[in-house]
């Protein structure tokens, strides 16, 4: 085998793989990608049940908050009602 056909065989062979290469790298970019994609939304999804859970324990504050209010005006109300009935 003459070495010009050698060295041609060698270059086809190394042109190829990398093609192979290539063609491989073109499939699993995609993948790659997606999966950052889904890591980023996980962190998102945590972040707002934190979020979520932060803002119930105020709404929660916020509601025994108001119920106090809320039976401070009807004694004041019941008050002011005794009085002007007299």
């Amino acid at each position: 085998m003459p070495q010009e056909q050698l060295l041609g065989n060698i270059v086809l062979v190394v042109i190829t793989l990398g093609s192979f290469i290539a063609v491989i790298q073109k499939f699993t970019q995609p993948i790659n990608e997606l999966k950052v994609v889904i890591q980023e939304l996980r962190d998102c999804i945590s972040t707002l049940r934190n979020d979520n859970e932060i803002q119930n324990k105020r709404i929660e504050k916020h509601g025994i908050e108001i119920d106090e209010l809320k039976d401070r005006v009807g004694k004041v109300e019941t008050k002011v009602n005794l009085y002007h009935k007299d």
